[in-house]
Formats: structure tokens, sequence, C-alpha cells
């Protein structure tokens, strides 16, 4: 596990500057993306909330936080959020950056301007209140998306997935909301090392005082199978050669 961030903290904290707890493996703290508050507590507006409240991360409708890797090697990553956007209006009709967005970033800044949105340089998943889930790649739409019949914007759900920055695969896979299975497809090098700096989330919403709410924000590296596969088979081997040495020596 290199991030597990249940939120447990006083109200009105501030995200932003705030290190994960209880896991932390990188040892660094959150940064913001966007118009986000670097103080906490509520704002009604710009700049966007981000903060916590009732033990969740609370984030206004265009605030984006994660929180640096330091890891400069293809790995595999497995991410993990619960979200509640309940309070969303809009949807990825309005704009396909719409919903709750789980993934990477190249890059995080801080701005005030109309072009520092939470999505700059967002490669992930975002889901809206449709139940659409759409893959945005380095911030821009892929094109790539598909919707879960039955999705339920009142409710609290979880969303899970796997991704490969390896060269020449950089794919997504294991995708889970709510425990079912959902079937969509990252081209190939979609998500690089160069991309996948950053590991956090986003709020991406229309009206500036609508809030979505976080929890549960885990990041881990996913073993390899193939080496697991070899030293199974090594020691497989290994065994079989013993039981010929013994049955020979009686």
């Amino acid at each position: 596990m290199i991030i597990y961030d249940t939120f447990t903290a006083a109200d009105n904290t501030a995200l932003i500057g705030r290190m994960p707890a209880p896991t932390d493996a990188p040892g660094t703290s959150y940064e913001g993306n966007g118009n986000v508050t670097t103080i906490g507590g509520f704002t009604g507006g710009t700049p966007y909330e981000a903060d916590v409240q009732s033990n969740q991360a609370r984030l206004g409708s265009d605030a984006g936080i994660a929180i640096n890797l330091n890891i400069s090697t293809a790995t595999q990553f497995q991410l993990s959020i619960d979200f509640n956007i309940s309070s969303q209006t809009e949807t990825q009709a309005d704009n396909i950056h719409r919903g709750a967005g789980l993934g990477f970033f190249s890059s995080v800044a801080l701005g005030s301007s109309g072009s520092s949105h939470c999505f700059n340089n967002f490669t992930g998943l975002t889901i809206d209140r449709t139940g659409s889930i759409r893959l945005i790649i380095g911030g821009a739409d892929s094109g790539i998306f598909t919707t879960v019949a039955g999705f339920d914007p009142t409710s609290t759900h979880t969303l899970t997935y796997q991704v490969n920055t390896a060269p020449g695969v950089g794919t997504i896979s294991n995708i889970l909301l709510d425990g079912t299975s959902v079937s969509l497809t990252a081209p190939v090098n979609t998500f690089t090392i160069a991309r996948t700096v950053y590991a956090g989330f986003y709020n991406s919403d229309g009206p500036a005082s609508e809030l979505s709410n976080y929890d549960n924000f885990a990041v881990a590296t996913v073993p390899e199978p193939a080496p697991l596969i070899g030293v199974t088979a090594i020691s497989l081997i290994a065994c079989l050669r013993d039981l010929r040495a013994r049955r020979k020596s009686i």
C-alpha cells in the first residue's frame, strides 16, 4: 500500500498540505489542482473547498487534490475511492469532465484564472450522476466511455481499477464499480510514467456551490504475476529433484 487515507480529522482541516493517514509511503502531502483553497472550510464558490468534513474529504465543484508518488519506474497500480456526488446537477452532456474523477496527474498547479481546472493534466476515469464512466487522457476527452445501468446518484459508490505504466502497455484493467466489472478499454500507452507522477481525485460540476464527498482513497502496487509463477516453477523443480534424489538413495 502506497497511500490509504480515511480522512479522519477535525472538520475544516485543509486537504492541501495534509499528509494521508494512516498510510503515506511517499511521505508527501496533498497538493491542489485548479482554483482550490489552501486553508479549508466552506467557501461556497471560488476558491473551491478542499477539506475534511465528518471524516470525509469534501471538494468544491472544480477542485482536485493529488499526491506525488515519487515513483519514476514502470509500475502496476491499483486505485480505489468511495465517492458521493448526490449534490451534482450537471452531467457529461454539459461537460465531458463532469463527475467524480479518480486517476493520475502529470503535474498539478494552483491558480485563480478561468483556465485553472481540477481536470488539467488528468488521466483516469470520471463518472457522472447518470452512471457514465469516461476515460480522460491528459485532461482531454478520449471519446471512450460506457454507462452503468441502474446507477443511483444519491448513494455512495466505490470505484476501483488497475493500470500498468510499462512502455508498450500503459493500459487499464479490472475496473469495478461497487464490485461489479465495468468494460472499458484504454489505448496502449495511455498510462505512461510521465502521466502518473501524481495520484488523486477531483470533483467537477457546474454550479460553484455544489460539493462532493470522498473517502477511503487508496493507491497500491500490484505484484507482477510472471515472477511469482517463475518462483513457483523453480520451487517445484527443486522439490522434484529432491524427491528423485531420495528415491535413488533408497
